[in-house]
């Protein structure tokens, strides 16, 4: 008999085990935190973090060794307990929290974290994913020479050259852990149950389904407040709506803002809203005639005009965007100079395109009836070519109406003398599209990664125009904005650091690889009884310490 329970005993620890790597269902919890959204994640791996949507549920599930302060983008400690920099700032040693484990029972230690290491920085290291984007993950590692394990709770990092923004990069969803079981165990299926140290563990996610969490009674740190939230696609704006105010879910992003005036009139519902880390802009591909000519650029500088889009668009819930960097992260000193609205200059400008001079050959006779021939110039007025603007046609938290933002920039250029397309396509064509340079202007969104002037930067940066990075879709050279970004990137001096981004914000402003538009506020709703959700400014959703009343 006693045999018997042993057995019993042995079999169900070994399940649990089992089960707690790869994410299968768990005894079910009762009222559930549900979070709605405009779209699903498509893989839930470090790899493709880059994703806001990937990197709203995997914050809840895998951790960095460092991570943002909630609300701010501060750094605090998470797996790693402390750090120290050397003299020379290009070695860093990491000392791990002990007792940490993942939720396969795998225990965090430095060769865990080695492993994790190898695989971002690695093509073809175990568990890697075909789908993430190379070019992120580049940004992120590149810069770090190798990573050495000193013994079980310790690592050593050594840099190429100093970064003041390394712990930044380390606290993003990127940099977050997995299990070095993990692909193993799930194999294929890895970017679908994730293996991380978080509050919380996957508990199903059926395919074009709701994803499922539950917390981890295990968990190091601050037990989550909630035993299970539900991650819920409600792709249809207005029903998410309908459906928080019939409490059939509690809490929502993606608002539409023509719903702002009557979700704020709403006593049963509050609004959390923060100037986002994000911009939307638009993009000349600085490769194609005539986006390449300055003229035409400084044309549409002075053209667009920023106030209709942000009253139509977002009714009021974003700031016109008057340079690269969003207002957090620009230098405390940065007096940024606008283009100023100026339609007449602007028809000049374009006017002046379209005269070309031209060289002829003309043969003819002289005076005396000898045959001659000379070279002259003549002027023609020549037709610029359509200009497609292209767009994503499916609204997100940072371009709530895409095809309308892109009519109000057509009316404008339209009004100046310029032929424009409205080339709308679905999120995977338009990547397609922009990555491949195959676009004439673009309207464009990036969001911030780690809170680091340098990351937004690459939305202008000479590095980040190879083939599949999203940052630099204008691909313009330029190698003064170079050398000042690269300057600011290895400076670590507050000031001179600052004074080498006032630069780079000057060169932009100058060479006018794209034109900033709009940075939208990032918005949940949530029903009253929802307690202690914190807005972050990297768009991730730290669900562990909500809860409801």
């Amino acid at each position: 008999m006693n045999v018997r329970i042993l057995l019993g005993a042995l079999i169900v620890a070994v399940a649990l085990s089992l089960t707690a790597g790869c994410g299968q269902k768990t005894a079910p919890a009762e009222n559930p935190f549900i979070f709605a959204r405009a779209a699903d994640s498509q893989a839930l791996d470090p790899l493709a973090a880059d994703d806001s949507e990937n990197a709203k549920v995997l914050g809840n599930i895998c951790e960095g060794l460092v991570r943002f302060k909630s609300g701010t983008s501060q750094i605090e400690p998470c797996l790693a307990e402390t750090w120290n920099l050397s003299s020379d700032s290009q070695t860093c040693i990491i000392a791990l929290r002990e007792g940490v484990k993942f939720h396969d029972g795998t225990p965090l230690d430095a060769a865990a974290v080695l492993w994790n290491f190898n695989r971002q920085m690695g093509t073809n290291a175990p568990g890697n994913i075909t789908s993430a984007n190379p070019a992120r993950r580049s940004d992120l590692y590149s810069n770090i020479e190798a990573v050495r394990v000193l013994d079980a709770q310790r690592l050593e990092l050594r840099l190429k050259k100093p970064n003041p923004a390394l712990l930044a990069n380390l606290a993003t969803a990127s940099a977050s852990l997995i299990s070095p079981r993990a692909p193993a165990d799930c194999g294929k299926e890895l970017s679908r149950h994730p293996v991380g140290t978080g509050p919380f563990k996957l508990r199903e996610w059926p395919p074009n389904g709701q994803i499922v969490l539950e917390a981890n009674p295990d968990y190091w740190g601050q037990k989550p407040k909630s035993e299970r939230v539900v991650f819920k696609v409600v792709t249809n704006s207005s029903e998410r709506l309908t459906q928080l105010r019939t409490g059939q879910i509690h809490a929502m992003d993606g608002l539409n803002p023509d719903d702002l005036a009557s979700v704020r009139a709403n006593k049963q519902l509050t609004l959390l809203e923060a100037t986002g880390i994000n911009m939307v802009s638009l993009a000349f591909n600085c490769r194609k005639a005539p986006m390449d000519r300055l003229e035409l650029r400084q044309a549409v500088a002075m053209a667009v005009q920023r106030p209709p889009l942000i009253e139509s668009v977002y009714r009021g819930a974003a700031v016109a965007a008057t340079c690269v960097l969003p207002p957090a992260l620009r230098p405390a000193d940065a007096k940024i100079e606008e283009w100023p609205l100026d339609i007449e200059r602007a028809r000049s400008l374009i006017a002046q395109l379209q005269i070309v001079v031209k060289p002829i050959t003309v043969s003819t006779n002289d005076a005396f009836g000898l045959p001659i021939t000379f070279t002259t110039n003549v002027i023609e007025r020549v037709e610029l070519p359509l200009l497609k603007l292209h767009v994503v046609n499916t609204p997100c938290p940072c371009l709530p109406n895409p095809t309308q933002a892109a009519e109000l920039i057509k009316s404008d250029l339209e009004a100046i003398g310029l032929k424009i397309q409205i080339v709308a396509q679905d999120p995977a064509a338009y990547i397609a599209t922009v990555s491949k340079g195959e676009h004439d202007l673009a309207l464009h969104v990036y969001t911030g990664r780690n809170g680091d002037p340098g990351d937004f930067f690459r939305v202008v940066s000479p590095e980040a125009t190879h083939a599949g990075d999203l940052a630099n879709i204008s691909f313009l050279e330029d190698y003064q904005l170079a050398a000042a970004l690269s300057e600011a990137r290895e400076q670590l001096d507050a000031e001179k650091r600052a004074a080498a981004y006032l630069r780079a914000l000057a060169l932009a402003r100058e060479h006018l690889p794209i034109i900033s538009l709009a940075h939208a506020n990032d918005m949940v709703v949530f029903r009253r009884e929802v307690r202690d959700f914190v807005l972050l400014p990297n768009l991730e959703r730290r669900l562990s310490p909500v809860w409801l009343k």
